[in-house]
């Protein structure tokens, strides 16, 4: 197959779903990303130097197609988008493109014009409820009606789209589940703290992707349990927005709370296997409940408990093992984890292979395969195994 990839975020800005699976189809399809770039508001002039430097480049294993965007432009983006889109599909014959709901950072696709030309499909990995934010999800479901089939992130993303279209997929985030085993057997908790500069005895909570509520009321909860006199630490680890307002919630126990910003994906194993409890920390709004964080598998294939906030509706249905919950509040945070430190519990536990990248690649492509069958044949992307 013949595949042309449009992600929801730049790709390098982490490793994303996209890129997961891209480089495991890759290694049979001759296969073709787009690449946009994002940059911070006081590095606004990296737009204008991205018009001179940033080019189509092969990467090792598969094309980066380049894309110029400007922020606040969005009539502007969206006509280069449409310009390479056409440019691509005329040049190289490609069966099928893959299409993520980004239209605040690209725009939109002219979706006639592409099923014209080839099989459509739709990563569905973002998405609000659509009954209760209308306004504000209108455009997900035009990529979903659009698409010869349709790769759903979530059970419940699943349910919004199937009403709408019938080749409507499970396809959850999964973890490279044997890097993460191999990585546990040979270092120990103990000595990835050591490395880190983190005594031993000290008790590990971590936030490593700093997906999480701006209201840091898991920072309150850790700087209570301090003061209380507790030998804890919060690792807050990836980029983020919020370290000057983190920073002003650490209220005397600056010790307790390490930002520790971007770590390369070579070295993230290491904060992993130091934690003792892995935290995802949200707000109870639609956005989390229709999610499947990547983090709670990378966590669970490290073998570390992981304490989710709220109860979310997805990660509950899911029923993994190393999962505990509590509500999305300070007090709440805190007697839980304290509850966690005091019982230490096992997490002596397989995370089942259905989670497994290799796993949901495969399933992956079958769907595009089944969907570029139906567009030559007439029927529907529908596959009756991956539903």
């Amino acid at each position: 197959m013949r595949l042309l990839w449009v992600p929801h975020a730049p790709l390098g800005s982490g490793r994303s779903r996209t890129e997961h699976l891209v480089e495991r189809l890759a290694r049979k399809h001759e296969v073709s990303v787009l690449s946009f770039r994002s940059h911070r508001r006081k590095e606004i002039w990296h737009y204008f130097v991205d018009l001179f430097t940033h080019r189509t480049k092969w990467n090792g294993l598969y094309r980066e197609v380049a894309m110029w965007r400007f922020p606040k432009l969005p009539g502007l983006n969206e006509r280069i988008f449409r310009r390479i889109l056409r440019r691509e599909l005329d040049d190289r014959n490609y069966d099928a493109v893959i299409l993520t709901p980004a239209a605040y950072m690209i725009g939109q696709p002219d979706f006639a014009e592409l099923k014209g030309k080839c099989a459509v499909v739709c990563d569905y990995l973002d998405g609000g409820h659509w009954a209760t934010e209308a306004e504000v999800t209108g455009f997900e479901r035009s990529f979903v009606t659009s698409a010869d089939a349709v790769l759903c992130v979530s059970r419940g993303l699943q349910q919004q789209a199937i009403a709408l279209n019938p080749a409507s997929h499970y396809v959850p985030n999964g973890v490279e589940r044997a890097r993460y085993e191999n990585y546990r057997l040979s270092r120990s908790t103990a000595e990835c703290k050591i490395d880190l500069g983190i005594t031993p005895e000290t008790y590990v909570v971590s936030i490593i992707g700093m997906t999480c509520s701006p209201h840091l009321y898991f920072v309150d909860a850790i700087t209570e349990l301090a003061r209380k006199g507790r030998n804890i630490v919060l690792l807050l680890v990836g980029e983020t927005n919020l370290r000057n307002t983190i920073e002003g919630r650490m209220r005397g126990q600056a010790s307790a709370v390490r930002l520790i910003g971007p770590v390369p994906y070579a070295k993230i194993l290491t904060y992993f296997m130091a934690s003792d409890l892995g935290l995802y920390a949200v707000d109870d709004i639609p956005y989390f409940h229709l999610a499947t964080p990547l983090k709670i598998f990378e966590y669970g294939a490290m073998h570390k408990l992981t304490l989710v906030a709220p109860r979310l509706q997805e990660v509950t249905a899911m029923k993994l093992p190393f999962v505990r919950f509590c509500e999305a509040n300070a007090e709440a945070l805190a007697a839980s984890i304290e509850q966690i430190m005091d019982e230490r519990p096992e997490t002596a536990f397989a995370l089942p292979e259905q989670y497994d990248w290799d796993f949901l690649a495969g399933q992956t492509e079958s769907i595009i395969a089944s969907a570029i069958e139906g567009r030559r044949t007439g029927r529907d992307g529908s596959v009756a195994s991956s539903s």
